[in-house]
């Protein structure tokens, strides 16, 4: 379903949160490796993961809240039936940000030391993280957003999408485009840039590909 065609259709196009999702996916999936990757007492190194955390963590947290105040409260007062998925969804954000939360001291002590102890410590915490996450998101794609196709409105959808916009900082925006794109197809790719507005079309191609470029390559290490 295209959005044209959810909005036409007088339904939320939910693809948009399995893409958002998809960038949660790579990036909390990657982050054990990354840090087991660095060496110990690279501090330098640790830093620049232990920050890409920090980012990643803190636009987790800003969707989840989002969720919390405009979506699960609405659903629950229009759901009968399949209330149980949306209390499970609460649930599971609960404890995503008991996580984020002690991660956050971990992140602290592995930047400031790049020692192996910290690291393990830390990557456990991301291992236990992303299985967390992987599990809610999957919950919320097959039991939840067919709920919000019936019973949330397009306007409804698009304040979410708009808060969710609005926590970017304005200098993070074409690197979030970046990592957007990497988890589309070719056909996906250009239909995305489509909606985007002209001026924003143009940074991408003259800014945004070599601020990406350059990001990848700071926290993966060139790959």
């Amino acid at each position: 379903m295209t959005i044209a065609t959810a909005v036409a259709a007088g339904r939320p196009d939910t693809r948009e949160m399995i893409v958002v999702h998809n960038t949660f996916r790579r990036g909390f999936g990657d982050l054990p490796g990354l840090i087991r990757g660095v060496a110990a007492g690279d501090s330098a190194r640790a830093q620049v993961i232990a920050g890409f955390y920090a980012e990643i963590a803190t636009s987790l947290h800003h969707h989840h809240t989002g969720e919390d105040e405009l979506l699960w409260p609405k659903l629950l007062t229009r759901v009968d039936v399949d209330q149980a998925f949306v209390l499970r969804a609460e649930e599971q954000h609960e404890r995503v940000a008991d996580l984020l939360e002690r991660g956050e001291p971990l992140a602290t002590a592995f930047a400031g030391s790049g020692d192996a102890r910290a690291r393990e410590r830390f990557a456990e915490l991301a291992d236990e993280l992303n299985a967390a996450l992987c599990e809610h998101m999957a919950d919320e794609e097959r039991y939840v957003l067919p709920l919000v196709e019936r019973f949330i409105t397009v306007a409804e959808w698009r304040e979410l999408a708009d808060r969710g916009r609005a926590g970017i900082p304005k200098d993070r925006l074409l690197i979030q485009v970046g990592w957007i794109l990497d988890g589309l197809d070719a056909h996906e790719r250009r239909e995305f840039l489509s909606h985007l507005p002209l001026a924003a079309r143009i940074a991408w191609r003259l800014v945004g590909k070599r601020q990406y470029g350059n990001e990848v390559a700071r926290i993966y290490g060139g790959r």
